[in-house]
């Protein structure tokens, strides 16, 4: 199978002793979620706002065979795709810069069916 980077930023997946295993260089044109925001209320002078997400812009038609890495915010706009896999189990430089991930997430509803429902 085929996977393609759809982030802004280099993917590395490194295991238990921090080799990397395979990475993937950024994406050009990475897949992107707006978000319109509206004034609600205040909390003690901070403002409280309502969120609506879009579509991710850049994000293609699903393709056989083909895995995309996106982030979790494009995973989470989609949860119709089956195709998306979301950076997991994050490592971190001593600055908590993400420098790899461990793992990839599947965000769709066929993970949520195998997993079961939230608790």
């Amino acid at each position: 199978m085929r996977v393609v980077n759809l982030t802004p930023h280099e993917v590395r997946v490194v295991d238990e002793e921090a080799r990397v295993i395979r990475s993937w260089p950024s994406a050009p044109r990475p897949a992107r979620v707006e978000a319109a925001r509206v004034p609600l209320s205040e909390l003690d002078g901070i403002p409280l706002m309502a969120e609506r997400r879009t579509r991710a812009a850049n994000l293609p038609e699903p393709e056989e065979g083909v895995w995309f890495i996106v982030s979790s915010v494009v995973g989470s706009a989609h949860p119709e795709r089956d195709d998306l896999l979301v950076p997991s189990d994050l490592v971190r430089d001593g600055k908590g810069v993400v420098t790899a991930c461990r793992s990839f997430v599947l965000t769709s509803g066929f993970a949520r069916r195998v997993v079961g429902p939230s608790p």
